[in-house]
């Protein structure tokens, strides 16, 4: 069906049964085409018809994804790398994690099976939420924060192609979110590497030390995602377990620059949050965290 050579730009934070051996697994990207086939409007129906299920009498999926050919080095790198602390502690949310470094490579195959995908308008479903996860998606822990960023090109058979440069990739986002409730801007900053960029994109808002900012993020419906303790939960019941950011943040390679996409998720039943989140969000970061609030604040994420 599709393959492609994947190059991480940032270090992927992805490990199966031991923590200290990262894996690169098909299941992990299968999760994330879930999600973006279902953040681009795809319906329950055509989601089973195409990947199976388990409720409801179980189907086999379609799609197999398979992983090999992976070439790169580990070793424990900071998750937070804005913090001075980061490489240093060895507990807690923040501490280093083994991690495939950049420049790790691996091939990707999407293959058709069981008489592949049934109908044009799923497989055209299908490769849109595909080409989404290659430009604007990302793998593994702090997936919404610059972790496991990369960069790819097709195999030969493969008919889509990586954007030339700045307006190619933004232009071809803004064609593939057209009609869902999915928002995306492409910042100004140019990087020299893809490190440089995830250490913007780390140092946002709140955290267990920060307090004054965690109350500002409750008024907005936690739009930089929370995790918070029992203790916390218990005190707060407006806190979550785990929410994930609606606000994601990656890394990407254009022409010979790195820059920071976001993408704001829209769906309010899926995330809580309201339109105006948003804003609120971005005019905190650009008062508190001008590195990456100054480049949101003049993007079309900051309009109503």
């Amino acid at each position: 069906m599709s393959a492609f050579r994947v190059e991480f730009i940032t270090p992927l934070f992805s490990h199966g049964a031991y923590e200290d051996r990262p894996e690169i697994r098909p299941a992990s990207i299968r999760g994330q085409l879930h999600w973006w086939f279902r953040a681009l409007g795809g319906g329950y129906a055509d989601e089973r018809a195409i990947f199976g299920g388990v409720h409801n009498g179980a189907s086999a999926s379609r799609i197999v994804v398979r992983v090999s050919e992976i070439k790169g080095e580990t070793a424990w790198r900071a998750t937070l790398p804005h913090k001075p602390h980061g490489r240093d502690r060895t507990t807690g949310p923040d501490a280093p994690k083994a991690a495939f470094l950049p420049r790790t490579s691996f091939r990707l195959d999407c293959l058709e099976r069981l008489g592949g995908i049934q109908t044009e308008n799923q497989k055209a479903m299908f490769a849109r939420a595909l080409e989404c996860w290659l430009l604007l998606g990302s793998l593994g822990l702090r997936a919404t924060r610059g972790g496991g960023s990369f960069k790819w090109e097709p195999l030969p058979g493969t008919t889509v192609r990586y954007p030339a440069g700045v307006a190619e990739y933004a232009a071809r986002c803004g064609e593939l979110l057209k009609g869902s409730r999915l928002r995306f801007s492409l910042l100004g900053t140019p990087y020299g590497d893809g490190e440089a960029a995830r250490r913007v994109i780390t140092n946002t808002l709140g955290g267990p030390d920060r307090e004054d900012e965690s109350a500002d993020l409750k008024a907005l419906n936690w739009p930089l995602g929370d995790v918070a303790s029992h203790k916390q939960r218990d005190a707060d019941p407006s806190r979550h377990e785990r929410k994930t950011s609606p606000l994601r943040l990656r890394v990407v390679a254009v022409g010979r620059d790195y820059r920071i996409a976001a993408v704001w998720d829209g769906r309010t039943e899926v995330t809580g949050n309201r339109p105006g989140d948003l804003q609120g969000v971005i005019r905190l970061l650009a008062e508190r965290k001008p590195e990456l609030g100054a480049q949101l604040a003049p993007s079309n994420l900051a309009r109503e």
